[in-house]
């Protein structure tokens, strides 16, 4: 019995019956409390912060997903953070690019063949330090998730294409469409000078033609397999002729067409694709009728939309979620040509995004746990534009997260992270013999070097002096799955009252600011965050 199941099974046994349970995509009515924000904010975010949460509970929950879904802005680009490169012949310098400045546009690795992998690597460095910046200083928005998401969902590894310019534009592109267009991101996807070296497009000839990437372009990216869809073998031929011909030059990085690479014949296609003809001629004008006639068919809006659901909502779809959510969001896609926000937008403003069936039943992410704790615990960090301060700090947040099976530009192969496709474990995949003693190594350092407030952190209750007022509160913060009376009155009892039953204790003891309330509170968030309940977002 899966984890809905036995929800369901548990409210019928009490004669409890509550149409949340098989809601819909009717708009959310029900109540807007702290519970409800910290929901939407650690699905849309990484992490809930109090002031997050305070901001967001003084508007509406329509408001408050707009908000989320509008408030973007375009980032300066990642920053030259190294010096000299010292190899075992030499010492270089990364020529044209000084400390402080972006190399994004500069082509030159170096004049030395032998100092251009380190400063590739180093370029490489810098620009996962520059997004996972971004994250921990991520606005009041849905960007850096989504970003997230398309990064997952147009899988390419840094290692295969070896070129940090172009792992740069290919991120870029990603950034610049996240809340736009499905077809624009996947039209330019195709021929993105990083995805063509990654799949090999950039050697899909007419005297040759190569179906490494027209097979993800419709398995990975557009269509699925399985359940309805029968698209056939001819149609992978057939779509790696039209993407014949395309190539890639370095100065200026883009792509462009070698005419005599092309195929120019007609392409015809499957019934699925009700037999469409795609006359050959002009490789640009071949592309738009390839992702015009892969997302003219239904099965497109409905893969698109699983996958969404799946990395915001939850990782299991019944028949039910189905019929009342997938299908109908896969409408709202297609009727707005797929344009992506209202279909986000409903989503986010349902009653089947707000069920209790859908809260509290994600395992967090490594950024997730990572970034969504410091944020939670108010932890300063310089601004992502910070080289020289910030780049360290957010290298090691990357390199954490890396450990724990999301490596920022190296997924593990072209079908993304398993945690965010792969059935039927999901998000479970990200807690294992290996990840879970490092989660609680984290959290274990964070306050027992005092990078967390602890007593700032404290004071987010209405009344700290009061502990079981501290504790409801506090929990009620830190974990979206509530902790149960007896659990609560063991943790009061344990870290506050000294194994006593006596709340005085604690209240005189906060009241007069005594030195036993910061190992008291440090003994008590250490435990809070090695709860199960502390993974769950």
């Amino acid at each position: 019995m899966n984890r809905n199941e036995f929800i369901r099974a548990f409210a019928n046994r009490g004669n409890k019956k509550s149409k949340t349970f098989f809601s819909g995509l009717l708009p959310y009515t029900g109540q807007w409390t702290v519970n409800e924000v910290t929901h939407l904010l650690k699905r849309t975010m990484f992490g809930a912060k109090k002031s997050d949460v305070d901001y967001f509970l003084g508007m509406s929950m329509s408001d408050a997903v707009d908000e989320l879904l509008n408030n973007v802005s375009t980032p300066t680009p990642p920053l030259r953070d190294y010096g000299l490169i010292v190899t075992e012949d030499g010492t270089y310098d990364d020529l044209g690019v000084v400390q402080g400045q972006t190399w994004v546009n500069d082509p030159n690795m170096a004049s030395v063949a032998d100092a251009r992998p380190s400063i590739a690597r180093l370029r490489m460095e810098s620009l996962r330090k520059w997004w996972s910046g971004l994250i921990i200083n991520q606005q009041r928005s849905i960007q850096e998730k989504i970003v997230l998401f398309w990064h997952h969902h147009f899988s390419v590894q840094s290692e295969e294409v070896g070129n940090p310019q172009m792992m740069f534009r290919h991120h870029n592109l990603l950034r610049s469409h996240a809340l736009g267009n499905v077809k624009t991101v996947t039209r330019e996807v195709s021929i993105d000078p990083a995805m063509l070296y990654h799949l090999n497009g950039y050697l899909n000839s007419r005297l040759a033609a190569d179906e490494n990437f027209a097979r993800e372009l419709q398995e990975l990216f557009t269509i699925g397999v399985g359940g309805e869809t029968h698209f056939t073998e001819n149609d992978v031929y057939a779509a790696a002729r039209v993407l014949t011909g395309w190539r890639v030059r370095t100065v200026p990085l883009e792509s462009y067409i070698d005419s005599s690479a092309h195929d120019t014949g007609t392409k015809t296609f499957s019934a699925f694709y009700n037999n469409t003809s795609i006359t050959g001629g002009d490789a640009a004008t071949e592309l738009d009728a390839l992702i015009n006639m892969i997302f003219n068919t239904p099965e497109s809006a409905t893969f698109i939309c699983r996958k969404l659901y799946r990395f915001f909502v939850y990782y299991e779809i019944d028949a039910a979620t189905e019929t009342n959510v997938i299908e109908p969001l896969a409408a709202i896609l297609r009727n707005n040509n797929y344009e992506i926000k209202p279909a986000l937008e409903t989503l986010f403003k349902s009653e089947h995004f707000f069920d209790v069936l859908n809260q509290a039943c994600f395992i967090k992410s490594p950024f997730d746990f990572l970034v969504g704790t410091l944020r939670e615990f108010n932890v300063p960090f310089p601004a992502y534009t910070d080289y020289s301060n910030g780049y360290p700090l957010f290298y090691s947040i990357y390199e954490k997260a890396a450990m724990m099976q999301l490596n920022l530009f190296q997924p593990p192969d072209v079908n993304g992270y398993p945690a965010f496709v792969q059935g039927p474990m999901h998000y479970e995949l990200w807690v294992n013999s290996n990840s879970l003693p490092r989660r609680a190594d984290y959290t274990d350092a964070l306050v027992a070097d005092n990078v967390v407030d602890v007593r700032g952190f404290a004071n987010f209750s209405a009344n700290p002096a009061n502990p079981d007022t501290l504790i409801t509160d506090i929990t009620s913060l830190l974990l979206r799955y509530p902790l149960s009376d007896t659990s609560k009155t063991y943790v009061k009892t344990r870290f506050l009252l000294n194994n006593s039953s006596d709340n005085n204790i604690w209240t005189t003891a906060w009241n007069s600011n005594s030195p036993t309330v910061e190992t008291s509170l440090k003994n008590l968030f250490a435990f809070l965050m090695n709860l199960p309940e502390f993974h769950l977002c």
